[in-house]
C-alpha cells in the first residue's frame, strides 16, 4: 500500500531549530514502514540564504550596513542567537563584514589580496594606466545604457547633484577628480546588475589612482575640463530621458576623448 502524506515540521524553540520530517511517500508492506531521512534545517542557515538573496538582487549592495541583531531578530521573527549565528557565517564566508562599533557591512565578494600589487603595478607604468582607461571606455558604455534603462529617481538625483558639484567646481576653476569618480559610480549603480556593480567596484578602486593622474597630468587646462564636463552633461540628458542609445553614445565619446588625450599627453612625443 502507497500512502501520500505532506512533510511534517516542528520547531524547537529554545535552540532556534526547524526540524522537517520529510513523509512525502511511505511503503507499507509485510515486512514493515520504510522512511525518508529526517532533514534538519537550522533557522540560522534561513536567514543567511534571506540576506544572500537580498546581496545577491542588488537589494544590498556593497558598503551598505545592516540593522542591528535586534532589528533582524524582530523583522524575521526569529531569535538573536539564530540572527548571530547567520551573520557569522556570512562573514566566514567573505560576505559580510564587522565594522568597529559594532555592525556589519557588505564587503565586495570580488575583492581579493591582487588588489594590492596591482595598485603598485598601475602607480610605477603609465601603460598600465592607459589599459585600465581603455577598459572603462568598454564597460562604462555598457554602463551608461543599463543606467538609462533602469535608474530610479532617486538614483538620477544622486547623479545630477554630482554633476551640479562638478559644474560649481568649473567655476572655481578646476573639477575634483573625487566628485568625477563618484558620477561614475551612481551610473554604474543605476545598472541594477547585481555582478557588474560588485566587479566595478573593484575595478574603480584600482582605476581610482589614473583618474587622479587624468585630473592633475592630462586634463588641467580650462578648455579640457569644459570638454569632460559637456560630456557628462550629455551622459546625464541620456540618462535622465531614459535614452540608451543616446547615453551609449555620450559615454563612449567622453572616455575616446580621455584615451586619446592620454596618449597624446604620454606616448605621442
Amino acid at each position: 500500500m502507497i500512502c501520500s502524506h505532506p512533510p511534517l515540521k516542528f520547531l524547537d524553540v529554545e535552540s532556534g531549530t526547524l526540524y522537517k520530517i520529510g513523509m512525502t511517500t511511505k511503503t507499507i508492506g509485510a515486512t514493515g514502514l520504510v522512511f525518508d531521512p529526517i532533514r534538519v534545517e537550522r533557522v540560522s542557515e534561513k536567514v543567511a540564504g534571506q540576506l544572500r538573496k537580498l546581496i545577491s538582487d542588488g537589494s544590498l549592495k556593497v558598503g551598505d550596513r545592516l540593522p542591528s541583531e535586534r532589528d533582524l531578530s524582530e523583522q524575521m521573527g526569529v531569535s538573536r542567537t539564530s540572527v548571530r549565528e547567520a551573520l557569522q557565517q556570512l562573514e566566514m564566508h567573505g560576505i559580510l563584514e564587522t565594522v568597529h562599533g559594532g555592525g556589519s557591512i557588505i564587503r565586495n565578494i570580488t575583492e581579493q589580496e591582487i588588489r594590492k600589487p596591482i595598485e603598485r603595478f598601475i602607480e610605477q607604468d603609465k601603460k598600465r594606466v592607459l589599459e585600465l582607461a581603455e577598459l572603462r571606455a568598454f564597460m562604462e558604455a555598457w554602463a551608461a545604457r543599463e543606467a538609462a534603462r533602469n535608474r530610479t529617481d532617486q538614483e538620477l538625483e544622486t547623479m545630477r547633484g554630482y554633476l551640479e558639484e562638478m559644474e560649481r567646481d568649473f567655476e572655481k576653476g578646476a573639477i575634483r577628480y573625487d566628485v568625477d569618480f563618484k558620477y561614475h559610480t551612481e551610473i554604474a549603480a543605476a545598472t541594477h546588475n547585481t555582478i557588474y556593480l560588485h566587479l566595478i567596484d573593484n575595478i574603480y578602486s584600482l582605476i581610482n589612482y589614473s583618474v587622479k593622474v587624468h585630473r592633475e597630468e592630462v586634463f588641467v587646462s580650462r578648455e579640457s575640463q569644459e570638454t569632460i564636463l559637456n560630456h557628462h552633461r550629455k551622459i546625464f540628458r541620456g540618462i535622465l530621458e531614459r535614452n540608451p542609445e543616446n547615453a551609449e553614445t555620450a559615454m563612449k565619446e567622453h572616455l575616446a576623448f580621455v584615451v586619446r588625450e592620454f596618449k597624446r599627453k604620454f606616448f605621442d612625443r
